[in-house]
């Protein structure tokens, strides 16, 4: 358990620095921000799941796992706002679904600290053990649609790309296609079947 905590807390703190280091280098670019801000949620979330695993049996263990819900919720809509305006946008996307999932986004990070998302946990010799409410499913939805639209945009842009921008964004597509999958098969899909 220890080593575990360890690892996460050092990719945390990693992820962390790698989001200050792209968004202090050109704060005013919107693609440094959105990329800030898709780090900083990624890190809120490994340290949601760390303090979870290690508070599972106090009180605040229940907190920490609806926080991981929190910025799960806020690291895919990152996503798609990094998606939009990377390689160099100069402005924030204005486009009815950003917006529609933006609203989406902020009502469920709201609600995951609520019972309505995640009702309460439990420590099992195989792990955390997550009794879900009522709005997993629209959750689960939320992060499955905003995952799906991110993906139309990156594909949209390497179609229309050339050059080196369309290398980028293969490297991008790759480059976030593997864990993307690994972590919504394993967050979410699983435990919505089971």
């Amino acid at each position: 358990m220890i080593t575990s905590t360890a690892i996460l807390l050092t990719v945390t703190a990693l992820t962390f620095g790698l989001s200050l280091f792209v968004y202090f280098t050109n704060p005013s670019r919107w693609v440094n921000r959105a990329f800030g801000m898709f780090s900083i949620s990624v890190a809120g979330w490994t340290t949601g799941i760390s303090l979870a695993t290690s508070f599972a049996e106090a009180g605040s263990g229940l907190f920490w796992a609806r926080m991981t819900f929190a910025m799960a919720d806020l690291t895919v809509y990152a996503l798609l706002i990094f998606f939009c305006v990377f390689p160099h946008a100069s402005s924030l996307p204005r486009s009815y679904g950003v917006s529609v999932l933006g609203v989406v986004a902020a009502l469920l990070a709201v609600l995951s600290v609520t019972p309505w998302i995640v009702v309460t946990l439990r420590p099992t010799t195989r792990g955390l053990q997550l009794v879900y409410g009522p709005l997993y499913p629209a959750f689960a939805l939320y992060i499955l649609s905003c995952i799906g639209y991110s993906l139309w945009i990156l594909l949209r842009k390497v179609q229309a790309a050339r050059g080196i921008e369309r290398l980028q964004l293969r490297y991008l597509f790759v480059g976030l296609l593997v864990p993307g999958v690994l972590a919504t098969v394993t967050n979410l899909l699983i435990p919505l079947a089971f």
